[in-house]
């Protein structure tokens, strides 16, 4: 097998054969291929959509490129939190989720696919990023804006990619390399390969949390170059994590209606995961609100406007939307026992996840789309946003399907395999 396929396609040989019969995921050969084509069309149709609504730079309009890059960066947080999701349980050594732990594997290695998705961003950067303008560097010029001149040495075209291109290398890295130690020890009985797992994992959570964070600056808080916020990085971060535990425990449950995993994965570690979805909910809300209390407390202009631009126009509605719905909705429907251990409303709350965290890209990145317009359109839901949302998850739906079919779909000769079956919450 090539360096290229065992990137692209699997890291590790095809030896799903010689996994046990009870944990192979049996579906069709080309089971993946629906969800796959589906998505093509959906984003094929977002682009003819963007190709004959709005104006822009180029051939698409500029809300295609602002739809497109929130759908690319909705499936880029996920992968982003199951990564960190897979590295914690290793550092902590954690039993509980031995048999949880195959489905974040698998959704964090779609980053080879997300690198391919990149490519309509390098065509879109100049009505994504204000700070793309060369008549803003121009001395004297009627647009010169002598802070982002300031900010060149870091926001120029060719640094931005160099460090996407960065990103992108440590995440396949870390996750090609996790993942390909897990599926071996599957393979081979009796080798303990924890430790290199722990020794990835050690190395890993910082190299994780620089490139997130720097990830978040440039494609997202860039988006508005007179803004910045030094806690936006966690912010970001605290959004990933909390949409990959939404995807884990709605895989769970796929897999549990299939026929699969419904003894494996039980009620207990169910009660778990939704913990941690209620804990991530109150503290997305503890970092959005101190990043907006310490900017009121500042009364910087530079840093008001941000939060202005998104009480304005329509956008106030949202931002109370978005508080409701990401934090006191989660909060009391996740904070007592028995609602952490009733499966269906567990799912319920992980799709409400999903969707609530689709509407927190949107505020954090529409508003930017009309930076300098004199009259505003406020805020607006365009099909476009939706089928390219869409789009992006359907096709890495069909590549994570592709990718569980070829391997096991527990680590079931991890050693922690025995005790997380046993696990039962105090």
């Amino acid at each position: 097998m090539s360096l290229l396929a065992k990137i692209f396609i699997d890291p590790v040989d095809d030896t799903a054969g010689e996994a046990p019969h009870t944990f192979r995921l049996e579906t069709g050969r080309n089971s993946w291929l629906l969800p796959v084509v589906l998505g093509i069309a959906l984003l094929v149709i977002g682009a003819v959509l963007g190709m004959v609504t709005g104006e822009g730079h180029g051939a698409f309009s500029k809300r295609f490129y602002f739809a497109y890059l929130i759908g690319y960066v909705n499936v880029m947080t996920i992968m982003l939190g199951c990564l960190f999701f897979v590295m914690i349980q290793h550092i902590t050594r954690a039993t509980w989720s031995t048999t949880v732990r195959r489905l974040p594997e698998l959704l964090m290695t779609g980053f080879p696919l997300l690198a391919i998705l990149t490519i309509p961003l390098f065509f879109g950067m100049h009505d994504l990023y204000h700070w793309t303008h060369a008549d803003l560097y121009e001395v004297g010029g009627h647009h010169y804006d002598a802070l982002l001149a300031s900010k060149r040495p870091y926001l120029n075209t060719p640094f931005f990619w160099i460090r996407i291109l960065v990103y992108f290398a440590v995440w396949i890295f870390l996750t090609n390399r996790l993942y390909r130690l897990s599926v071996k020890q599957d393979l081979t009985p009796g080798e303990d390969l924890s430790p290199k797992l722990r020794k990835v994992s050690a190395y890993g959570i910082p190299m994780f949390a620089i490139t997130t964070s720097f990830a978040g600056f440039d494609l997202l808080m860039s988006l508005d170059p007179h803004w910045f916020s030094t806690i936006f990085g966690v912010y970001f971060f605290s959004g990933a994590f909390f949409v990959a535990l939404a995807a884990v425990v709605l895989l769970a449950a796929y897999f549990r209606q299939s026929g699969k995993l419904g003894n494996v994965i039980s009620t207990e570690h169910y009660h778990d995961l939704a913990k941690f979805m209620f804990s991530f909910a109150v503290f997305w809300a503890y970092i959005a609100f101190s990043q907006y209390m310490l900017i009121w407390y500042g009364n910087i202009p530079e840093e008001t406007i941000w939060f202005r631009h998104r009480s304005e126009h329509g956008w106030l509605a949202v931002s109370i939307a978005l508080l409701i719905g990401h934090f006191l909705i989660p909060f009391f429907g996740l904070i007592t026992r028995v609602s952490k251990r009733l499966l269906g409303w567990v799912v319920a709350m992980a799709i409400w996840f999903l969707v609530v965290h689709y509407v927190d890209l949107f505020w954090l990145a529409i508003p930017a789309m009309e930076l300098g317009e004199a009259h505003p359109h406020g805020f607006a839901l365009h099909f476009v946003d939706v089928t390219l949302w869409l789009g992006h998850l359907s096709l890495y739906i069909g590549f994570v399907v592709f990718r569980a079919r070829r391997h096991g779909l527990v680590p079931y000769n991890d050693p922690g395999f025995q005790p997380s079956l046993n696990f039962e919450n105090l």
